[in-house]
Order: structure tokens, then sequence, then C-alpha cells
């Protein structure tokens, strides 16, 4: 699959992603630089949340490298870990599926790099990745808002379509968890029976 080859291609490169030096996916430098993630703030109607680094560091710039500079190697490193998060704790999901990009965003950017993140952790795990979530309408961007006003923002932005089952919901960052609360709440409104949380970093 394009985008799971795409997210490895950095292993076959041998170049950093946290800095772009040579001989490792992450140097010792950057990987000094990773802290463990704090517990996620609640996540309504999650069986279960995980984060793995905190936003700082190395681990800030694979997200904002995936997110912002269309550096789809920053994935591999996030997603391995990730994958290592979620095996540690245990699972009992059926399915991955992320949260959906924004329209221009993605074509801006050429790729959801939270699908592009979750097709690689589905392919760790070995899980099938779905779309499961669509967003309804057009809210204003989460940056800048307060917790509260992030839940307000983002109260039924998103719809899902799926028949049951245990859900992986898998994201780059975790900030009042406003944007995954709402994500979960959508799939068991359409009949999830599970969902599990999980992301690459909380802040």
């Amino acid at each position: 699959m394009e985008l799971v080859s795409a997210a490895v291609s950095l292993v076959a490169k041998s170049v950093c992603a946290g800095c772009g030096a040579g001989g490792a996916m992450l140097c010792p430098r950057c990987q000094a630089t990773l802290l463990p993630a704090p517990p996620l703030p609640s996540v309504e109607g999650s069986s279960s949340a995980v984060a793995v680094w905190q936003y700082a560091g190395a681990a800030r710039t694979l997200v904002l490298d995936l997110k912002l500079s269309g550096r789809r190697a920053a994935a591999a490193p996030m997603a391995a870990a990730l994958a290592r998060s979620i095996l540690r704790v245990g699972t009992s999901a059926e399915v991955v599926t992320w949260v959906p990009g924004r329209r221009r965003d993605t074509s801006a950017r050429g790729y959801n790099h939270a699908e592009l993140l979750g097709r690689a952790v589905a392919e760790a795990l070995g899980l099938d990745a779905r779309a499961l979530l669509r967003r309804r309408g057009h809210r204003p961007d989460q940056a800048g808002l307060s917790g509260a006003e992030r839940r307000r923002n983002i109260e039924g932005a998103f719809g899902a379509r799926l028949s049951g089952g245990a859900i992986l919901l898998v994201d780059d960052l975790v900030t009042t968890g406003a944007t995954a609360s709402a994500c979960t709440m959508a799939l068991r409104r359409a009949g999830a029976k599970r969902v599990e949380v999980a992301a690459v970093c909380c802040a």
C-alpha cells in the first residue's frame, strides 16, 4: 500500500526523523529528548486511552514534520512506538481508524497525516485499517481555543459508519481530549462496542 510504503521508507534511507542525521530512524541525541507522556485527559466514551510521548523535543518535531512539512517518513518511528505501547497495555480492537483531516489541509498536504499514521499502526498490529469517520460541515480550527471552547466547537463535528465491533482510534496529538472524545462518541453512536484511543503525543 502506497501510504504504508511511504511511512516505512525512512528505514531504508537510515535518516534520523528528528534531526536529519544519517544512521538511524532516531539518533541517540534525539532519542534522549523523548519523554514519557503524562496520563491522557478524559476521553468520553473510550474504553482505554494511551499516549507515548510528551509533546516536546524530537517527538514534537516528528509530529510537525508529518503534519506540516510533508515529511511522510516521520510516520515510521511514531507508528512503531505507538504500536509497541498499544501491545504493552493490550488491545481487543478489530479495526484501526483515525481522526479525519480537514479537506483543505489534506488537499494542500497531499495526504491525511492521521490516516498515514493509522494505516502504519494497523499494519504493525496486523489489524484492518478503515476510514470510519467523516467530518460534518466546517468548524473553526481548534488551535488557540480553551478546553471548554474546544469541546463546544467540536461537538457533533463527526459522523461514523460501521457495524459494531471494537475500534482503535489513532491520532498524532491529544491536548484537551475534545477531538478524541467527539470521534469516540460518533463511533459509539454508530454502534461500536468498544473504542480504544491511542495517540503519539499528549500536550
